[in-house]
């Protein structure tokens, strides 16, 4: 004969089937309906940088983890002409060179400048919540001597943002933005 399971008599089987059923409802449901709530998983923006091989430009995509997260806004902001020191650029930044869609799933940005400093915004909106994920960073891309691969360094000034490595060879690198809460872009 068994001795009675202790756990059993204070969480019956069906009931945490039940529980855990129920969770995965909650979850899943926004996905399932077509429009998540902002700021779940669902609807995350990633800046992701990509380089062609012996290509001195830089590509940038703004996109969320699901291909179908459409976001009511998106600005993808360029500057350059600073000096590389290995860290996030001092002083004032030009940025002028702005892509803005609304309304879109990702946008894009082919950047010929080295070094470049990247500002991205993305809103998104659904059911009448907003969620706004933000970044800044500055990207340099060299060739170290005797080799043919192109290093890109990468640094953030966004708190928040660690893009696991200064330096990035395997591309495309994909870099998670910061939810900076239920505001709008300005």
């Amino acid at each position: 004969m068994r001795p009675p399971n202790r756990f059993a008599q204070w969480f019956p089987w069906p009931f945490v089937a039940i529980a855990v059923l129920l969770i995965v409802l909650i979850v899943a449901t926004p996905i399932l309906t077509g429009q998540p709530v902002g700021g779940i998983f669902y609807t995350q923006a990633y800046l992701v940088v990509d380089g062609l091989p012996g290509n001195d430009s830089t590509h940038f995509y703004v996109r969320g983890l699901s291909t179908t997260a459409r976001y009511s806004e998106i600005n993808l902001g360029l500057a350059w002409g600073f000096n590389w020191t290995g860290s996030f650029p001092s002083g004032p930044l030009n940025w002028t060179d702005w892509t803005n869609a609304t309304s879109v799933l990702s946008i894009d940005r082919l950047a010929s400048e080295d070094p470049v400093a990247v500002n991205v915004t993305a809103l998104y909106t659904a059911n009448g919540v907003n969620a706004l994920y933000v970044g800044v960073l500055a990207v340099d891309v060299s060739i170290p001597s005797g080799s043919t691969i192109a290093v890109f360094s990468i640094v953030s000034d966004t708190t928040g943002i660690n893009p696991y490595s200064n330096t990035v060879t395997n591309l495309p690198y994909s870099i998670p933005l910061v939810y900076a809460g239920t505001g709008g872009t300005s």
